[in-house]
């Protein structure tokens, strides 16, 4: 049984299952309380599946691009747990997954996931295509103008995720717009189980941070 976690974004989602499939997820748009409500989560998802703790096998948890509170309150979770529970932890790019759930609806079309990164900005990556299990990538993952983003596409792309509609706003012709998604837990269950886990004690998935961050600390005068 594997636990995936996603805090990366605007979303608080968590899934539990195999390789067989999902036996419980759980999503919730959540712009603040994340911390408060992943472990009161995670606990549900136990209840549901009268799975315990101890039964997991591996967990896998989004690293970024995201916010910086997101990103941390997840990581630091997963890591936890996987001291705790003795058990691997599989680290995974948000945008991957958001190409995973574009490969569910558009199986083998180019995709561009982007996350909104505020100030016209996206985090974005490209591509090649989506059929399942992974997304076979054409960029590297990058903080970029909506509209550099824009280009990278090519005829019939399916742009995915938050961001979605800046980069479409400076597109013309053939594209598909799956706007307003989140990264979600249940795709990020399936890509871990669809590979080996990273056998532990490998070091635990750092962040993937692509710009710095907004706040600033005080000048001294």
């Amino acid at each position: 049984m594997i636990l995936a976690i996603d805090t990366a974004s605007r979303a608080l989602s968590i899934a539990l299952g195999d390789g067989r499939g999902v036996s419980y997820a759980a999503h919730q748009m959540r712009s603040r309380g994340q911390a408060e409500n992943l472990m009161p989560m995670i606990a549900r998802g136990f209840r549901a599946t009268g799975c315990r703790p101890d039964d997991l096998t591996g967990l896998a948890v989004t690293v970024g691009p995201g916010t910086f509170t997101g990103l941390r309150i997840g990581l630091a979770a997963a890591r936890a747990m996987r001291v705790a529970l003795n058990v691997p932890l599989f680290g995974m790019s948000a945008l991957e997954v958001l190409a995973a759930e574009a490969a569910s609806r558009f199986p083998d079309r180019p995709v561009l996931a982007a996350l909104d990164a505020r100030r016209d900005q996206v985090y974005a990556q490209m591509f090649r295509r989506a059929a399942p299990p992974f997304a076979e990538c054409w960029s590297a993952p990058m903080a970029i103008a909506a509209g550099d983003a824009a280009q990278m596409a090519v005829p019939g792309t399916v742009l995915i995720g938050n961001g979605a509609a800046l980069v479409a706003a400076h597109l013309g012709g053939e594209t598909v717009v799956l706007d307003g998604v989140e990264p979600d837990a249940r795709h990020l269950l399936r890509l871990a189980a669809a590979r080996p886990l990273p056998a532990y004690p490998v070091p635990s998935p750092g962040p993937l941070y692509l710009r710095a961050p907004d706040a600033k600390l005080p000048t001294r005068r």
